[in-house]
């Protein structure tokens, strides 16, 4: 077993960082039944396949590759790398806080180091199980999940039952008809094969959204291009990709606010959308933590 330790930021809550956003509920991920450990099987970029637990001791974030396998330098930070992406160990939440603490509504935030919300590491994975959780249950985006991990994944060893989640390229491998009726994906069979082929095609470049030097405005008009990708999985995928200053003005938002703030009676569009206008580039936080 091998281990990689990362020093925290001083406000982390570890528990809160997993499970404050549903992910850790959908394969690769697994969490334990307490939330202390977050397990992920994991395909590196050599093709070593390899399970990490993720814990908390202290100020550190411990990684453990599970097994015995050995991992070179590089590989070794590949771990590293992804891990802080998935918990967000680089974004500064103080400006945030220091919102949040002027808030009556919103000071426990602070108390309890609350804002990060768990993301994949890679953005293939992330615009994946958002479409995943577009008009349905979230019991059906579990299980499209599983199937779709389990039937295209790669197995971590001949004796697991625990996979990858797919990379486009294992995509292609299969039709449509293959996703649709296997993996009872639906009308998001099309979608999920077009994606996979853009990215392979080269037509979409996914990484370079990643850039936090791209102007939202930009990275929006590119997310538009991927069909699937409408106003609320926009939201959402730019909260996976840290960039809170855009709402979903869907309607998971008109029924909260309006049985919050309004009486049940939903107001003009143009009333909502200065509902968390004062939050700046914070407002999807404000009102992913107003539920």
């Amino acid at each position: 077993m091998l281990r990689n330790a990362i020093e925290l930021p001083k406000q982390f809550n570890f528990k809160a960082a997993v499970t404050d956003h549903g992910w850790y509920l959908l394969p690769p991920f697994q969490a334990n039944d307490d939330r202390s450990v977050l397990k992920r099987v994991e395909a590196l970029s050599t093709g070593k396949i390899v399970l990490l637990h993720i814990t908390q001791n202290q100020n550190t974030l411990m990684i453990e590759t599970v097994g015995k396998q050995t991992l070179t330098r590089e590989e070794s930070e590949e771990v590293v790398r992804k891990v802080n992406w998935m918990l967000r160990l680089d974004e500064d939440f103080r400006a945030f806080y220091q919102m949040c603490s002027a808030d009556q509504n919103m000071q426990e935030i602070v108390a309890e180091n609350k804002g990060r919300l768990l993301r994949s590491p890679s953005i293939f994975e992330d615009i994946v199980k958002t479409i995943f959780t577009t008009n349905t249950t979230w019991s059906r985006t579990i299980a499209m999940t599983t199937n779709f991990v389990s039937h295209l994944g790669e197995r971590y060893s001949n004796e697991s039952e625990l996979f990858t989640f797919p990379a486009p390229e294992a995509v292609l491998k299969k039709d449509k008809t293959f996703l649709n009726k296997s993996i009872k994906l639906g009308y998001r069979s099309d979608y999920i094969y077009d994606l996979a082929l853009n990215i392979c095609n080269g037509v979409y470049d996914l990484e370079e959204l990643t850039n936090p030097e791209m102007p939202t405005e930009d990275v929006v008009h590119k997310l538009k291009e991927i069909r699937g990708v409408g106003p609320y999985a926009l939201s959402i995928i730019l909260m996976l990709l840290g960039r809170y200053d855009f709402l979903p003005v869907d309607s998971e938002f008109k029924k909260h606010v309006k049985n919050k703030y309004f009486a049940g009676e939903l107001p003009p569009k143009s009333q909502l959308q200065q509902l968390y206008k004062e939050w700046g580039e914070f407002k999807f936080l404000a009102y992913w933590f107003d539920k």
